[in-house]
């Protein structure tokens, strides 16, 4: 039984009907309305492998085939025993049912279970069909529902009201939807992470746990409407962790790329999409790709700072492997949202690579990581390009002309799984566009990369990355002697191991509309000082020269000594740089600009 704060109209007998004689597959259809959802619930009497369902909404009562020829179709390809949280078991996603590696037994099926539609309510019966559709504009007011069934292709357009339709209409209206809570006891209260930072942790491949929080899409976030997407949410002593999945349900008769395993009923979109076309997996090649799993993922952060109160000018993200790549392609890309990233062994941009160098040099191709579910990326996706440029970060970074969220992004060269020919172009790119960033590279595989990375930089991934804040100015650095060589793609080009703006610090900048002063140092062995550096103020907060204004900068000491003297001309873009500045002294150096 649902309880508590929903709408509720019972519709029907509530007993299973039998196909035999006519009568429909759908019976005992329910509706109750909460927070801007309908969530419609019915029984469904055996069908043929391979059979969906549709659901009709009209403002008059559906009584025969005539009444719903002019209903209007909100949702199709709903898969039988929709009711079921396929989450719960592992095996339906990720990478399926796994051996164990001690035993080499797969582990049991476990018992199905339904999803919770209130927090506090009972779990559905998996068994039966469950469909939520968002009212959208014009939907408001009162409205009858009908579901049908498809079988090999054919609809049974058949009405029996009380069965497969609504006899008494459902009251509905636009509002924000809301998560629902489907663990033991209760979830986060309102307010639990009021000021608190927010970082939002984007994992890698492979069986994630099934999570607390369920969403039942709408049309944007899918590619159907209804499809529920996951998050888990944690509130600790100075932040707010949120957790989302990356599982993308497509059904079960979807048997592409990862999903081509018996039982697969969930894809990774690599934190980006897939296909409008999913639903029909031959119409992938001349589909959309589509951006649904950022839209998700905007959906969620949105509803932990309402709900949770974060501090709205803190927030970051940091992923690895997939997670990485999500971390550039999505929260990188989102500077009003985001202060700063650490992007783990990420995908930086997805190409053929060159066969003729071929993969031990690191030039392979990952393009299949997409394809069978986003279709060739040459296809112009839902934000009107083509497919391949929208996830490709060098080209985002020489394109963008505002201030980003500080980098923090570390590779291998000899990582099989990401191509390394990619990454010195984003290297360039963030230098030449100078915007904050911390880089570094060794000659570690996927999952030794870490392992190398020296324990400043790992600071910088954890505590130095929630240094940051939209409402707070940071220095950007380029050109650095001390930054190491890259190369130009060849895993035996370049420096084997290196690092780009390694060691550099600073204080929090003091500005006003008239002057800005910041603080920095060198902090690695004195014995590379002098070090000289190219310096960008970013993200200011007072200071805003105007395009092509003039202003004095200056360089000096520890002790107060002056130690350069220029003067700097605002760019197009309204920034200043001051050109090989002069790190001497352990204490640091103090730049002022004056206008």
């Amino acid at each position: 039984m649902i309880r508590g704060l929903f709408a509720m109209v019972m519709i029907g007998s509530g007993l299973l009907a039998s196909v035999a004689s006519g009568a429909p597959a759908v019976t005992a259809l329910r509706a109750h309305y909460r927070y801007g959802q309908v969530f419609l619930t019915w029984r469904e009497a055996p069908v043929p492998e391979g059979s969906t369902f549709n659901v009709y909404l009209a403002r008059t009562p559906i009584i025969d085939e005539a009444s719903l020829a002019r209903s209007t179709l909100v949702c199709r390809w709903i898969e039988p025993q929709s009711a079921e949280d396929w989450t719960r078991d592992k095996g339906n996603y990720g990478k399926g049912r796994v051996k164990d590696k001690k035993t080499g037994e797969l582990p049991p099926v476990p018992a199905p279970l339904g999803y919770i539609l209130e927090e506090g309510g009972e779990r559905l019966d998996p068994t039966t069909g469950l469909h939520v559709h968002t009212v959208v504009e014009g939907e408001q007011g009162k409205a009858y529902y009908a579901v049908t069934c498809v079988v090999n292709g054919d609809e049974d357009r058949a009405i029996v009201p009380g069965a497969n339709t609504m006899r008494v209409p459902i009251e509905q209206r636009r509002d924000q939807i809301r998560p629902i809570w489907q663990g033991e006891g209760k979830g986060a209260e309102p307010g639990a992470g009021e000021g608190k930072a927010l970082l939002m942790s984007l994992h890698a491949k492979g069986n994630r746990a099934a999570c607390k929080y369920v969403v039942f899409g709408d049309a944007t976030h899918c590619w159907r409407e209804g499809v529920p997407f996951m998050f888990d949410v944690s509130v600790g002593r100075d932040r707010v962790t949120l957790s989302p999945s990356n599982t993308m349900y497509v059904g079960r008769s979807f048997k592409r790329g990862i999903a081509k395993k018996e039982g697969i009923r969930a894809i990774w979109s690599f934190w980006y999409g897939c296909s409008d076309s999913i639903g029909e997996p031959d119409k992938v090649p001349v589909g959309t790709a589509t951006n649904y799993s950022e839209r998700r993922l905007l959906f969620e952060i949105d509803w932990v700072k309402r709900y949770l109160g974060s501090d709205r000018k803190r927030t970051y993200c940091s992923g690895s492997s997939m997670g990485g790549c999500g971390t550039m392609s999505f929260a990188f890309r989102h500077p009003e949202i985001f202060a700063a990233c650490y992007a783990h062994v990420p995908i930086i941009a997805y190409n053929e690579g060159d066969a003729s160098k071929g993969r031990n040099l690191g030039w392979q191709d990952n393009t299949f990581r997409l394809t069978a579910f986003c279709g060739p990326l040459s296809l112009v996706c839902s934000e009107d390009l083509p497919l391949v440029d929208r996830l490709d970060s060098r080209y985002f970074v020489r394109n963008h002309t505002g201030d980003l969220p500080f980098l923090i992004i570390a590779h291998g060269r000899k990582d099989m799984s990401i191509p390394w020919h990619n990454n010195p172009g984003l290297y360039r790119a963030l230098q030449e566009r100078r915007q904050g960033c911390l880089v570094a590279w060794n000659d570690g595989i996927h999952p030794e990369v870490g392992k190398l990375l020296p324990p400043d930089f790992k600071e910088w991934t954890t505590a130095g990355l929630m240094r940051f804040a939209l409402d707070k100015s940071f220095p950007a650095f380029s050109n650095c002697s001390r930054n190491d060589n890259a190369g130009e793609g060849d895993s035996t080009d370049g420096d084997i191991e290196g690092y780009i703006n390694r060691g550099l610090n600073w204080e929090d900048p003091a500005e006003t509309a008239d002057r800005y002063e910041v603080l920095l140092t060198y902090d690695l062995d004195p014995a590379h000082l002098p070090v000289s550096v190219d310096i960008t103020p970013r993200r200011c907060q007072a200071f805003a020269p105007a395009v092509g204004a003039t202003c004095v900068a200056v360089n000096s000491d520890a002790d107060g000594k002056e130690l350069q003297r220029l003067r700097l001309i605002a760019d197009r873009h309204g920034l200043v740089t001051f050109p090989a500045f002069q790190l001497t002294s352990p204490r640091g150096n103090r730049l002022v600009l004056s206008k």
